[in-house]
């Protein structure tokens, strides 16, 4: 009888704890955010990063009543501060402007303290695309003069890329797959040093993305042949794009926002909503147009199987091309 009694009393502090647990969970989460929020940057103050930030921080620090802290964690391909967020407390008062390519990358391209699996991808602001472009005066005017020209002298027509690995390496890969084609792949230490390039006619082309060269392009000193999307851009509706031309393949850099794995789903369903509604304002969507600022707000699943997505585009492309020599050491 005492047994029965006591498993009883023990069962029933065990349900009694645990649901005061559960509750008090719901209870934390349901009071986030408490006291400002860190934001993890993997890139030094004035890229692509910060422009992502300063689109939405304003709006998004009144809906959550709170302030974006910029940490700035420059290095390695944001490794140093996805792997600050990878250590990070699981609270969601530390969150990371995740980028691609790099987060699906970096765990095969070099040795990280952290895997993709450690970070838990929350909402995604803005997908750049990719766009091929070249000088005002080049003789290229359309992509079919392109690839011409690479087919006449394989491996002579030079397009200069941000960086290698990057997305727009990537692609120049992907475009010479498509189009049974040779390029001399020219890496440099950045978007500004590879369009910069192509301006000064030092390269024939530049891949890059629209939002880093779309001034040059307003400007009249830079012309898109084509553009990396799925469908034409409103920012540039008259920019076709690969796949209307009849080449596969679609690139771009993403950048969104990521916290800890195990970061309570209240806890990141808040933030992502609070993105959400920010980004579903008339003065968000006209300033973004006015800055040709590509947004794509994705959601906790949507962005997560986005993220898991492009291991299956890039992974292959690096096990190809990883050791060709436009892999190597970035022109300055």
């Amino acid at each position: 009888m005492f047994r029965r009694t006591g498993c009883a009393i023990a069962a029933f502090l065990t349900v009694t704890l645990a649901t005061n647990a559960f509750a008090q969970g719901i209870s934390s989460a349901s009071d986030y955010p408490k006291k400002p929020v860190t934001t993890l940057m993997g890139f030094a103050p004035g890229g692509g990063s910060d422009v992502m930030l300063s689109m939405v921080r304003a709006q998004l620090e009144k809906l959550l009543k709170t302030t974006l802290v910029p940490v700035y964690k420059p290095g390695a391909g944001s490794d140093i501060a996805a792997t600050e967020l990878a250590t990070a407390k699981a609270d969601g008062y530390t969150v990371f402007v995740s980028c691609t390519p790099m987060i699906p990358i970096n765990p095969y391209v070099r040795e990280t303290s952290y895997k993709v699996s450690d970070l838990a991808f929350v909402a995604n602001v803005v997908t750049d695309p990719g766009v091929l472009v070249v000088r005002a005066e080049s003789p290229y005017k359309t992509i079919a003069d392109v690839i011409k020209a690479a087919k006449e002298k394989p491996g002579a027509l030079s397009v200069g890329v941000a960086s290698a690995p990057g997305d727009d390496w990537f692609a120049m890969h992907q475009f010479e797959g498509a189009a049974q084609i040779k390029f001399n792949i020219v890496p440099f230490a950045g978007d500004g040093p590879s369009w910069q390039a192509a301006l000064a006619g030092h390269v024939d082309a530049t891949s890059n993305n629209l939002g880093i060269v779309y001034s040059q392009m307003r400007a009249g000193k830079l012309r898109a042949l084509a553009i990396m999307s799925d469908k034409r851009s409103p920012i540039v509706p008259d920019v076709p794009t690969f796949k209307e031309l009849g080449y596969n393949f679609t690139s771009g850099s993403s950048r969104g926002f990521a916290m800890p794995k195990n970061t309570p789903k209240a806890v990141i369903d808040t933030f992502a909503n609070a993105v959400k509604q920010v980004m579903s304002t008339e003065e968000f969507k006209a300033n973004a147009l006015k800055t040709a600022f590509p947004y794509d707000y994705q959601g906790p699943e949507e962005y997560t199987a986005y993220m898991k997505s492009l291991d299956t585009i890039y992974r292959p492309l690096w096990d190809k091309y990883g050791k060709s020599p436009d892999a190597a050491t970035p022109k300055k």
